[in-house]
């Protein structure tokens, strides 16, 4: 459970643009043991989520 929250802690600060290079060194150490497939599955959610809240605000915002 603890990885999960940090590879969602890792894809989040990368959408942002924000991050510290420890945490960074953290994250490739935890890509080379587990593969990239946990980073691109939680970026493509988030990033799902995010389009997904924006049409809402539009669509809210616009009659």
């Amino acid at each position: 459970m603890k990885s999960l929250m940090l590879v969602f802690r890792a894809v989040l600060s990368a959408m942002i643009g924000v991050g510290k290079k420890k945490n960074l060194a953290q994250d490739f150490d935890a890509t080379e043991k587990t593969g990239p497939w946990p980073y691109i599955v939680v970026g493509l959610i988030m990033t799902l989520l995010f389009v997904s809240s924006l049409i809402l605000a539009v669509r809210l915002i616009l009659p």
